[in-house]
């Protein structure tokens, strides 16, 4: 339900028609932070990186390559087996093949395959061709080869350069330097050394009052960063660091002399060489054996009865084909297509193309999903321009069972900077005591109002500070001194323990005390909410300019609410839980103010029913970003 405005005065029809109830705003607010939050954690979350990673990579030429790749790889190996069966058909193989099934040919090959043919056949071949002297020639070639390494490690070995690299791996010192390497003390000194360099860091501290740096969470990250660099450890670090025998050592390490020297010892002590080896000196011995052989058995008749059969035309013509290429070709695509590498190849191809397809079906996946299309729809929305709006400058939750005294005062601003002592005006009935009247608890602060007799100090113009005596006391909490701000929005949530005649006060004011805004004053009712901008020269004769405002049929008792200013260089807007209860726009100040939160007795005082208090949960300022 709707306000309605008469001048400076608005009305409502009933106490909560038309302000929202507080708990509901608080956790309307809290929602909208949570997914702010959310938000942002998803926006620079690794699924999202990944994401837009992949989609990359699925439009790239990268990927593309890839497919093509792939395509071209599978029709390769099907045209190998197209080649295959078209040859396996051909007139030229079936004619070889039927020849090789042919009695003649088994009768021959019987004979062929005897022992003793067998073994004179292989060893004529062998000793008789140029392959048996390339054969001799490589095995003492290899076996020479082997030997040469085996010189060439112990000769590295020996050398003073690994002597002493291998004598500085295994000192005390690196292993010390790496146990400091991965420790936490250097962890945290690189992090507080980022923290501190950053631009972030260096406008947090610059915006930091000189007079409370030193007290300050900026202050004591420099003080921790620099007590870590003249640690022991860290000392040590960067002086091992630095230091020529270890620039040294990472210069050797990483070099191609110690990279041959640990391929060489690797090698050394594989299987490969020393299979190498005795394979070498294992044939070059079997080579002897095979020639003495063969002088022996080229003697004898039977030998000499085959070779008439071996040189007749058919065989010729048979071992002709025999000896083909096309065979040859036939023969290793054959053996290709049943080979372990065939099938790993087919498999691969098939793997790289089951994980391309996953990849995308992964990306159309997380495309489509309920969370992604949530982000979509928040992350360029206006839903969270209240929040990117503004910046905290000031805040306090109360949780602490005492007053932060880094941000609050419990005196009047010049009755702290004059004489160092709580006063009261001509006019006030309860004395604000130097903060003996708060009380703590529920994460709140409360300014409680009571019907006790103290002694304290009074302004009285002209004669100044002077004694009386009070039968009531009150208290304030101000953060004169150590918080001011022009412009922005300042709000605190609050509840009145009303009692007639005692005032509530939440207001701001500058130094020189006007300009003056009431942002919440309740007095003589309970169901009436002042508001007020006084401006002017506080040295003048004339009475400073006074807007006020009010706000009716809202009891304050009856819940916390949420009182707010929003002030910018041309208007003053009063809202309460969010809803508008008065602009100006004249007399706006134009200089920086500071909070008060305060009760008093200006009244008359009977039929009091204290003790009475306004209740402060917390408090906030925000500058505009």
């Amino acid at each position: 339900m709707a306000n309605i405005a008469f001048g400076s005065k608005y009305f409502i029809f009933s106490k909560f028609s038309s302000i929202p109830k507080t708990s509901k705003i608080e956790a309307d607010r809290a929602n909208l932070i949570k997914e702010f939050n959310d938000l942002n954690e998803f926006a620079n979350s690794k699924e999202l990186k990944d994401f837009s990673a992949l989609g990359k990579y699925l439009e790239s030429k990268e990927c593309q390559s890839l497919r093509s790749s792939i395509d071209a790889d599978r029709k390769k190996e099907q045209d190998k087996i197209k080649l295959y069966e078209t040859r396996k058909k051909s007139k030229s193989f079936k004619d070889y093949f039927k020849f090789k099934t042919s009695p003649k040919l088994k009768d021959y090959l019987a004979f062929l395959a005897s022992k003793e043919l067998k073994d004179y056949e292989e060893l004529e071949k062998t000793v008789t061709s140029k392959k048996y002297e390339e054969e001799k020639k490589n095995f003492e070639n290899q076996k020479s080869a082997e030997d040469k390494k085996v010189q060439e490690f112990n000769g590295m070995k020996k050398s003073k350069a690994f002597k002493t690299y291998f004598k500085f791996a295994g000192s005390q010192k690196l292993k010390e330097f790496s146990t400091i390497s991965g420790s936490a003390d250097l962890k945290k000194y690189f992090d507080l050394e980022t923290l501190i360099n950053s631009k972030e860091f260096q406008k947090q501290k610059s915006a930091v009052d000189p007079k409370q740096f030193n007290a300050s969470p900026e202050n004591k990250k420099i003080q921790e960063l620099g007590q870590l660099k003249k640690s022991r450890s860290i000392k040590l670090y960067f002086k091992f660091k630095e230091s020529a025998a270890y620039k040294n050592y990472l210069s050797f390490e990483k070099s191609g002399e110690l990279k041959k020297y640990n391929e060489l010892e690797q090698y050394l002590n594989s299987a490969a060489h020393k299979d190498k080896l005795a394979s070498a000196t294992k044939n070059l011995a079997a080579l002897t054996g095979q020639f003495s052989d063969y002088l022996q058995k080229k003697k004898s008749r039977k030998i000499k009865d085959f070779y008439h059969f071996q040189n007749s035309p058919k065989y010729k013509s048979f071992q002709a084909f025999d000896k083909s290429k096309e065979l040859s070709d036939y023969l290793a695509l054959e053996k290709y297509l049943q080979s372990d590498d065939h099938k790993t190849l087919l498999k691969s191809i098939e793997e790289k193309d089951t994980a391309e397809k996953e990849k995308k079906s992964k990306y159309e996946a997380f495309k489509n999903s309920k969370k992604y299309k949530w982000y979509l729809g928040l992350k360029d929305s206006d839903k969270f321009n209240v929040l990117k709006k503004w910046e905290v400058v000031f805040e306090d939750d109360f949780t602490d069972k005492q007053l932060d005294r880094k941000k609050w005062m419990t005196r009047y601003y010049w009755g702290d900077k004059l004489i160092n002592d709580a006063y009261a005006f001509e006019t006030d009935k309860a004395f604000p005591t130097d903060g003996k009247n708060l009380e703590y608890g529920n994460s709140h602060v409360k300014i409680v109002t009571r019907n006790e007799k103290t002694k304290g100090k009074m302004w009285k113009p002209p004669f100044g500070f002077i004694p009386r005596d009070f039968t009531y006391t009150t208290g304030l909490i101000s953060t004169a001194g150590l918080h001011k701000q022009k412009f922005g929005k300042i709000e605190a949530k609050l509840k009145i323990n009303y009692t007639k005649p005692v005032d509530y006060h939440f207001w701001m004011a500058s130094q020189m005390n006007l300009p003056h805004v009431d942002i919440l004053k309740v007095a003589g009712k309970k169901s009436k909410v002042d508001m007020a901008n006084l401006y002017g020269n506080v040295t003048a004769k004339k009475a400073p300019e006074k807007k006020t405002a009010e706000f009716s049929g809202l009891d304050v008792t009856q819940d916390f609410f949420i009182y707010s200013l929003d002030w910018t260089k041309d208007k003053l807007t009063w809202k309460i839980n969010g809803v508008t209860v008065n602009e100006q726009t004249k007399g706006i100040p134009q200089e920086e103010m500071y909070l008060v939160f305060s009760c008093g007795i200006t009244g008359k005082t009977e039929n009091l029913g204290l003790p009475a208090s306004m209740d402060i949960d917390w408090v906030r300022c925000y500058k505009q970003v």
